[in-house]
């Protein structure tokens, strides 16, 4: 009988061992380098509150688009250089990639004194910017300056050497496209320059308001419960064999069976939707992670669903003989694949791994 609990703890122990050798040999120990400016990852940062008006007269605030993903860029009417790039890089966003999508583009001016809502409107029917879709906003200039700075990070100041001549613009200011996320966080800041930056752009920001339901944010944490569920139930169903208590045993069996079904289907839909998440922990928390990944997956996919499968197959034939063998080979692989599922997603989404945000 120990033998089978055994030769299962000694599968998970070499698939551990053979992990972390795999992890130590081939992953870095950090995460590879973003090209600059980009997408920011473990840097993303959160938007501090605003409220500015739009080109229409109405008032627009932070709350109200916290519930979207928006591309942020920073412009003035009267700019003879960089900003009519800008506006034709959104434009382009908004009618090629993103045409059809949830994707709003918000414009702030640089220039708010001059940028009245009424020039803001000429303005945005000049560049062809939908009005549901694309929002210019203006306000206080120590607001929308305040906000650039130390909200999004970003440079803008005065020029007083300015000189449309020579192309010096009145306002020095980023001509970078911040993409925000839902819950107003600025995940990605990006060239409007680049043509490979704004395809990745374009790429992350239909991926993030792909996200149409606040539901698929919660199916991480629903599956980490799935699996702490399942883990639960293996325990209770041991405790119960082990007394004889065969009824209790097999309804918590079945159970478990259930939430890793319920588990599967959930991850799925949520990877469907988002696709993977990078781990962007440094050094031996990375190779603690990866060993713990790789392990996990391995064990699950290559242990778990054939082994229960089978073990299944056992009860129903009633060869209850042979079913008990090999569920105690099933025990520990499946206890601990469904422990580490939890440990996965403490790690991922819940460990703080601090990171400057980008400035340019």
């Amino acid at each position: 009988m120990l033998a089978s609990y055994k030769l299962g703890a000694v599968i998970v122990v070499s698939t551990i061992a053979a992990s972390a050798l795999f992890t130590v040999a081939v992953i870095p120990s950090a995460p590879p380098a973003a090209p600059a400016g980009q997408n920011l990852g473990a840097g993303a940062f959160d938007l501090s509150p605003f409220k500015f008006t739009e080109r229409s007269g109405r008032e627009v605030s932070q709350a109200e688009l916290a519930d979207d993903v928006w591309i942020a860029s920073f412009i003035f009417t009267r700019c003879p250089t960089s900003c009519p790039r800008v506006s034709e890089a959104i434009g382009k966003l908004q009618s090629g990639p993103l045409k059809g999508s949830n994707v709003k583009f918000v414009s702030f001016s640089v220039d708010p004194d001059f940028d009245t809502p009424e020039v803001l409107k000429k303005y945005g029917e000049k560049v062809g910017a939908d009005p549901q879709r694309w929002l210019f906003l203006t306000g206080p200039k120590d607001q929308v300056y305040g906000l650039i700075l130390n909200g999004f990070h970003l440079s803008v100041a005065e020029n007083p050497t300015a000189d449309p001549k020579t192309g010096a613009e009145q306002v020095a200011h980023s001509d970078r496209l911040a993409l925000v996320d839902r819950g107003s966080r600025v995940i990605g800041i990006y060239s409007s320059s680049d043509a490979d930056a704004l395809k990745a752009l374009a790429a992350k920001a239909k991926q993030r308001s792909g996200l149409a339901r606040a539901w698929v944010r919660t199916l991480p944490a629903v599956n980490a419960s799935l699996n702490g569920t399942c883990a639960v139930l293996l325990a209770l169903g041991f405790v119960a064999i082990r007394s004889g208590r065969w009824k209790i045993h097999a309804t918590c069996m079945t159970l478990g069976v259930t939430v890793s079904a319920v588990f599967l289907a959930c991850y799925l839909v949520y990877h469907y939707f988002v696709g993977s998440v990078a781990f962007q922990g440094a050094g031996p928390i990375r190779m603690t992670y990866f060993t713990i990944l790789i392990s996990h997956t391995l064990l699950a996919t290559f242990g778990v669903v054939p082994l229960v499968t089978l073990t299944l197959l056992r009860v129903i034939k009633r060869q209850f003989d042979r079913h008990a063998v090999i569920a105690r080979v099933t025990f520990p692989i499946w206890m601990y694949v469904s422990i580490t599922g939890v440990v996965i997603y403490l790690m991922l989404y819940q460990l703080d791994i601090p990171a400057p945000p980008v400035g340019v």
